[in-house]
């Protein structure tokens, strides 16, 4: 009897076994299927990080040439460094101020004139346009008396009081 009993030990004990295996070799297959997860999505994580930072990148780029055109008649010298340029605004500057900086760091930094405001003095069907700093409003009575001789001279007064 003895042996018999102990026969269905053996079975049972061969049977836990298989099942502690399987079991086993199921949390090994699925840590393992974890860490692949884990791992896929981190890559993924990366692709999409380095895909928003070139697509940031190319849209700061398209931005650069569309306002480049439009700045670098106020600043001509800006072409000779465009490429330095668009480094700064890569950095987070807006196109005039990379431009700016970029070109007094250089020394090529040179402001454009303000052109002189002309002042449209109302009354008359001829033109009545004065060019300088004030209005009539604004000037004594002998800046208006040389203004008056500086038209007559030019021939500027002649015209206006003749309608031309």
């Amino acid at each position: 009897m003895d042996d018999k009993n102990i026969n269905v030990d053996f079975d049972k004990i061969e049977t836990n076994t298989e099942e502690k295996l399987k079991a086993k070799n199921r949390f090994q297959e699925l840590s393992e299927k974890v860490k692949l997860t884990s791992q896929e999505r981190d890559e993924l994580a990366k692709a999409k990080q380095a895909l928003e930072t070139e697509k940031s990148d190319i849209s700061k780029e398209r931005d650069f040439y569309k306002d480049f055109s439009a700045n670098v008649s106020r600043y001509p010298a800006a072409s000779e460094y465009q490429d330095k340029i668009l480094e700064k605004v890569k950095a987070g500057y807006s196109t005039e101020d990379a431009m700016v900086s970029v070109l007094a760091k250089e020394g090529k930094l040179s402001t454009p004139e303000a052109p002189r405001p002309y002042v449209t003095v109302a009354g008359g069907s001829s033109p009545t346009v004065i060019d300088g700093g004030k209005s009539p409003h604004e000037m004594s009575l002998e800046e208006k008396l040389n203004a008056l001789k500086e038209a007559d001279a030019t021939g500027a007064l002649a015209n206006a009081i003749r309608g031309r």
